[in-house]
């Protein structure tokens, strides 16, 4: 093999993969870190508690906002130690697995308690009539 094809072989595989779509250091460029589809889901949930949230709040008076306020950081300490629970139980010792796990359960308990929330909301607006 002559000089200039050993320098140009490696320029030749790279524009190769770049063709079939994995970059120069082997990994898929649409490749993305374990947990983060999971935490993608996590700020969704939040994102629908927050708004459910700031409509009861609108709804209250100011000792009832005081009760939630209350209650939602209760809640949240509660639901953090809650998730950090569902993932030791389930297996989850640390790394993205540990990650993976605990973003799910972290959804699972948002989405809960938005549903609790949401009650409030209705029985709050039953309540105006």
């Amino acid at each position: 093999m002559t000089p200039l094809r050993l320098l140009l072989a490696p320029l030749a595989l790279s524009f190769a993969m770049a063709a079939v779509g994995v970059s120069a250091y082997g990994q898929d460029p649409g490749w993305k870190p374990p947990g983060t589809e999971e935490a993608a889901a996590v700020d969704r949930a939040n994102a629908t508690i927050d708004r459910v949230y700031q409509q009861l709040m609108q709804k209250l008076d100011a000792q009832g906002q005081k009760s939630l306020k209350e209650a939602q950081r209760a809640w949240i300490k509660w639901r953090d130690a809650e998730a950090d629970l569902i993932a030791r139980v389930g297996g989850a010792v640390g790394g993205s697995g540990f990650r993976v796990d605990f973003s799910n359960a972290l959804t699972q308990l948002i989405q809960q308690r938005t549903e609790v929330l949401q009650g409030y909301l209705k029985d709050a607006g039953d309540e105006q009539r």
